[in-house]
């Protein structure tokens, strides 16, 4: 019997073709910068999208939770008022993603880097940016250190008069459990703002101020990933760095002054919350501070007008529990007296409905002096 060697033919296989434009270099890393490494870095809480090695190997997931809107963590709905905090991606920008992935994650038109280099300086690989050490409203007037990582701090900024606030910003000492942060007057309850990865400041309009009282202190409210008072980070390293609060006082006294405006729940149903309150002034609204139960379906923030009109402010929807977050307009919203402000929230189901709280919803609302 005669064996017979030979070589058999194997079709080639060309590498997947690139059937899009959209690169790392140019769009994809300017929608890391403007929404993703805020949390995806070394220094936050999710898995680094740094680099583009560390972004191809990720493509798949940021597929998938693109196109389901898990991430960037953010409910609200388009088209239902602008806000300044806004981290959600635009369609454009989930087109870029989802067709960069299918295409096999291009980096660029070919070539490793970008720029040109000389004999003194080399071509830089193209990544995207982080700069946590940076003061987005520049150098704070005082700054507070938070020296404990607890669910509750209260710090004393040791005002022998009062003083007017016109902006605060926060650092977190360690970013990587941290997920929201709330500040307000102990003594008054008032809202001044709240820090999240992807927006850590609150600043004002030209001529508005919060009052800080004299003696007064600035409780802040805390929550971290996966547990309330975390004595060590992911990576197991204990959490033994203290946060900065950054003040910024207005030189005078300004020609209004911000308040809260609480919405007590008014009615319930399976499934449904409501509330609801009649505004005694001329009222410009600043933002929104929902209280979010476990479990929340969508919530619709509305304004009837005396005259029978209505304006929707905010609908959110598949609301992410775990990343707490105001809703801070781009820009005030004027309702004349006797404006109706309406809030509804919705749940899946009877069992799911919460009791009924003291307050489902605060408005942070201009009030003359």
């Amino acid at each position: 019997m005669a064996f017979l060697a030979g070589c058999l033919a194997l079709p080639a296989f060309a590498h997947a073709p690139v059937t899009t434009t959209v690169q790392f270099d140019r769009e994809v890393r300017r929608i890391l910068d403007d929404h993703c490494v805020m949390c995806h870095s070394e220094e936050a809480p999710a898995f680094p999208l740094i680099t583009y090695e560390q972004t191809y190997a990720a493509r798949w997931k940021i597929r998938q939770d693109v196109l389901g809107r898990h991430m960037a963590p953010w409910a609200a709905v388009p088209g239902y008022g602008e806000f300044a905090n806004n981290n959600g991606l635009t369609q454009r920008e989930i087109d870029f993603l989802v067709s960069w992935a299918e295409s096999y994650g291009p980096r660029n038109n070919g070539a490793v880097y970008t720029g040109t280099a000389t004999t003194t300086s080399a071509a830089k690989v193209v990544q995207a940016h982080t700069n946590f050490d940076r003061w987005i409203l520049g150098n704070p007037d005082l700054r507070l250190t938070l020296r404990v990582n607890a669910q509750r701090a209260i710090l004393d900024p040791g005002l022998t008069a009062d003083r007017w606030l016109r902006g605060l910003e926060y650092k977190p000492g360690d970013r990587r459990n941290v997920r929201f942060v709330s500040f307000a007057i102990q003594e008054t309850g008032q809202w001044l703002g709240s820090w999240t990865p992807w927006y850590g400041f609150m600043s004002l309009p030209t001529g508005l101020a919060w009052r800080l009282p004299a003696r007064c202190h600035i409780v802040a409210e805390l929550h971290y990933q996966g547990s309330t008072t975390p004595a060590a980070n992911r990576d197991g390293r204990p959490m033994g760095l203290p946060g900065t609060l950054g003040l910024y006082f207005a030189a005078q006294p300004p020609p209004n002054e911000v308040a809260n405006l609480t919405l007590e729940p008014k009615s319930s149903a399976p499934g449904k919350l409501v509330a609801a309150g009649k505004l005694a002034d001329d009222t410009d609204i600043l933002a929104v501070q929902p209280d979010i139960f476990s479990g929340i379906h969508s919530i619709e923030v509305s304004a009837r007008a005396p005259i029978g009109t209505t304006q929707v402010l905010l609908f959110a929807r598949d609301i992410p529990t775990g990343w707490p977050t105001p809703y801070i307009f781009k820009r005030p919203v004027s309702l004349p007296k006797g404006t109706q402000l309406f809030v509804t929230e919705h749940y899946p189901g009877s069992s799911s409905t919460p009791a009924i709280a003291p307050v489902v919803f605060s408005v942070a609302a201009i009030r003359s002096r």
